[in-house]
């Protein structure tokens, strides 16, 4: 008798959906978050910014990166044009507590931290934020299972994702009140993201999406790596195209890159 209503009670939680996910969304987070890094990464990025009216800035940028006990530093040089040129961005993850960024620019000759309360803003004036070009902790946010089996389809392909819906703990560090992710199930990339607005969470504020990716080998692993990205404000109709190219995995990087001394000097001693 036990048995048997122990069976019932079991059936009754899986119609309703107390077992509906076989993966939590805390556990697709987390292997996002923790997705295998390279030792070293050297790559060009090339970054349009399209105005509504179809006007594009083309920007050209170099990226570094290292990872040290597990933990991944990053460092960005735009190149081009003259407007953005020798403008360095430092990024340090840390472990128990918020990563550290810095930006240097020419024109004030100074290297400035980029305290929390700004990292909600454009990355150099282009549509990813500060945010967006780090990694986010997996417990920064409540996660929600919305659907195991959703799609997206991006440049004619179709991806199978999980849907989840992230929504962050300190909402005054962000630039959205909710985001809602699309997970490929190969890889664990995010290929689509869904922000949405502050003010009025019913609308869109932004849309992202990754523009493909690919599986780079070197003898020291095999790593998942994104082409490329877009990412739009649909509130103002402004997008920032990302394109990566010339992509180098563990062939090794000077650690002085990784130092508020580069990023006054550009030099790599």
């Amino acid at each position: 008798m036990k048995l048997t209503k122990f069976m019932a009670a079991t059936a009754v939680a899986f119609a309703f959906g107390t077992f509906a996910f076989a993966e939590s969304a805390y556990d697709v987070i987390k292997k996002q978050s923790t997705l295998k890094a390279p030792e070293t990464s050297q790559a060009i990025m090339l970054m349009d910014n399209i105005e509504k009216n179809g006007t594009v800035e083309h920007r050209i940028m170099n990226q570094y990166g290292n990872r040290k006990n597990g933990l991944i530093n990053t460092v960005f040089e735009f190149k081009t044009p003259a407007s953005v040129k020798d403008t360095r961005v430092l990024q340090q993850e840390k472990t128990a507590k918020e990563d550290d960024r810095w930006i240097y620019v020419p024109s004030m000759k100074t290297v400035r931290r980029i305290p929390t309360g700004e990292r909600y803003k454009q990355f150099v004036g282009c549509e990813f934020t500060y945010n967006d070009m780090a990694i986010r902790h997996v417990d920064a946010d409540d996660h929600e299972m919305l659907d195991e089996n959703a799609t997206a389809t991006i440049k004619g392909k179709t991806y199978n994702c999980f849907k989840i819906k992230s929504v962050p703990h300190k909402k005054s560090e962000v630039e959205y009140s909710y985001r809602i992710q699309y997970i490929d199930k190969v890889s664990y990339l995010p290929m689509m993201i869904e922000y949405y607005d502050k003010k009025d969470q019913s609308k869109m504020g932004k849309h992202y999406t990754t523009d493909g990716y690919r599986e780079i080998k070197t003898a020291k692993g095999a790593y998942w790596f994104r082409e490329g990205a877009t990412i739009e404000n649909v509130l103002t109709g402004r997008k920032t195209v990302l394109t990566i190219k010339d992509v180098k995995f563990d062939e090794g990087i000077s650690d002085a890159y990784f130092t508020q001394s580069w990023l006054q000097t550009g030099k790599a001693k």
